[in-house]
């Protein structure tokens, strides 16, 4: 069996709420961002970091992607509790990644505010206000380690000098004991000030774009529990349809053959004395004489297998099986269905053992079944194929199978250099105008011989 032909299972989501799990990954991202941000200046181009307080953020980071993860998955109901619990890691996550940002360089190395959107972004799996609460708390964070990195920016805002102060003296001015990364770099305070203005309008567009994000995603999230609803309410209807067939049906596990469900008439059928089917083995139930066709279609691709002898209560049946694979919770099943087919093939078997040949024809003519003999007098016998062409009458009526009202009618006919007695016979259908015909072939010398020792018995027993 071909992958290509395998059947395709799509593991159900087990979130209870996957904005946590979003969220989650999002500071995941924001960890090896940030990693790579402090590690890839450092090592490439010499820039000067405290490793110590750097290490201790990343630390810091870690530990609150660990807290948020272990949230997620308590699977606990949303609520104003948990609410503010996310908040309050995800505003310590933006203190780490502001802490982290002073001691690698600082307003020395403004692109590392890029960092600052995934937070931004993140914030969106919490409410649609988060967003602009993060940003404007982004860019006081800054602001305020702006004004211990370059203390003549504390001119544009009053009162500001004594906080600034206080925080310079427990989160220090910077990497590696005050002294700058880039000794000789000096840039004035209109372009710190510049900075902070394109950061803020940045932190605030980011706000924006997540907004329009979490819409997106409320929208999907909503189409994807409508599709879970209607995949529930799918599944209970085909188990009802199943416990309902009239069929013999079996629902197993296509790997190991064991029945999962059986339907009513499966039940009636197979287990007489109300015997539990469910998990029993396909074939302990089913006793085929050969059940290795079968098992090919459960274990690989599906199909139909004819014709599969059965016992069932000493008894011999000749069965069709039909194999459907379908999965159901992360489970490749096979539907099977068992349909007794034992008065149909001892017709068949007795048709095909008949000395006369036999063809079934619809009432346009057209051959819909045939027996063996049938196969050797008419090789180009079909399904669907002309009467006309089979057996062409030539100066005969276009209808000449059709007996009329007397719904029997024989007649000699010649194939293949050989004279036959052709006798049709007209099958009414309940309901219908139509009618089936069967026309069967019998040598005319046979005849000739049947009627000859018929009429020597009738008369030895005459009195």
């Amino acid at each position: 069996m071909s992958e290509r032909d395998a059947t395709q299972l799509l593991p159900r989501p087990v979130w209870h709420d996957p904005r946590i799990h979003l969220l989650d990954d999002l500071w995941l991202l924001t960890i090896f961002a940030v990693l790579f941000a402090t590690a890839l200046p450092w090592l490439a181009s010499g820039l000067a970091i405290d490793l110590v307080p750097a290490a201790g953020a990343l630390l810091v980071l870690g530990a609150i992607h660990v807290a948020i993860a272990a949230v997620a998955n308590r699977g606990a109901a949303p609520g104003a509790r948990r609410t503010r619990l996310l908040t309050l890691l995800h505003g310590l996550g933006v203190l780490a990644v502001a802490y982290l940002w002073q001691h690698t360089g600082g307003l020395q190395n403004p692109l590392f505010l890029a960092l600052f959107a995934l937070p931004v972004l993140g914030s969106i799996f919490l409410s649609r206000w988060h967003p602009y609460l993060v940003a404007v708390f982004v860019v006081v964070v800054v602001a305020l380690i702006a004004a211990i990195e370059a203390p003549e920016l504390r001119w544009y805002a009053p009162g500001i000098d004594a906080l600034a102060g206080s925080l310079e003296s427990w989160l220090g001015r910077g990497p590696a004991g005050n002294a700058l990364p880039f000794a000789g770099f000096y840039a004035p305070s209109n372009y710190y000030l510049v900075m902070l203005e394109v950061f803020t309008l940045a932190m605030f567009a980011c706000a924006v774009a997540a907004e329009y994000l979490g819409t997106v995603f409320e929208r999907l999230h909503g189409q994807v529990a409508a599709a879970l609803i209607e995949a529930e309410r799918g599944e209970q209807l085909w188990s009802a349809v199943l416990e309902q067939l009239p069929l013999p049906a079996f629902v197993v596990n296509a790997d190991s053959c064991e029945i999962s469900f059986a339907s009513g008439a499966a039940v009636a059928r197979f287990a007489p004395q109300g015997q539990e089917l469910r998990g029993l083995g396909l074939f302990e139930v089913l006793r085929f004489s050969y059940p290795e066709p079968v098992h090919e279609l459960v274990s690989g691709t599906g199909g139909i297998a004819r014709p599969c002898m059965l016992r069932l209560g000493g008894r011999l049946l000749a069965t069709e099986v039909r194999v459907q694979h379908l999965a159901q919770k992360g489970r490749r099943l096979a539907l099977v269905t068992v349909q007794d087919t034992t008065d149909s093939f001892c017709v068949r078997a007795a048709l095909d053992v008949a000395e006369h040949a036999a063809l079934v024809l619809d009432s346009a003519g057209r051959v819909l079944a045939w027996n063996r003999p049938a196969t050797a007098l008419f090789p180009a016998a079909e399904v669907d194929a002309e009467i006309s062409r089979l057996l062409p009458q030539p100066g005969a009526a276009a209808r000449w199978w059709d007996p009329g009202l007397s719904g029997r009618r024989k007649a000699h006919v010649t194939v293949m250099q050989r004279v036959y007695q052709l006798t049709c016979t007209a099958v009414t259908l309940p309901g219908e105008d139509e009618r089936l015909y069967v026309i069967a072939f019998l040598p005319a010398a046979q005849v000739a011989t049947a009627e000859q020792d018929g009429t020597g018995t009738f008369l030895a027993r005459r009195p």
